[in-house]
């Protein structure tokens, strides 16, 4: 029915050079100490770490304003 997503397809290597310190949504994680290999490790991030995180790495004060900005930008597309 619907089609899976993953963060990879959504933050792509353009989005990361242009709005992060980071050429990929990996490199990100793991330079925050985000160990990231299933859902449920994705799940387990608290907010409020994630949220500081992004902060002080990129041009968004939080997680879920980067994540909305990069879906945006990923249902634009051609």
């Amino acid at each position: 029915m619907g089609n899976t997503v993953t963060l990879s397809e959504i933050f792509t290597t353009e989005f990361m050079k242009l709005y992060t310190q980071f050429e990929s949504i990996e490199e990100l994680f793991s330079a925050g100490g985000f160990n990231v290999t299933t859902e449920e490790d994705y799940d387990a991030i608290p907010d409020k770490t994630i949220d500081t995180f992004v902060a002080n790495t990129t041009n968004f004060p939080t997680w879920k304003e980067m994540l909305t900005e990069a879906a945006d930008n990923y249902l634009r597309r051609p």
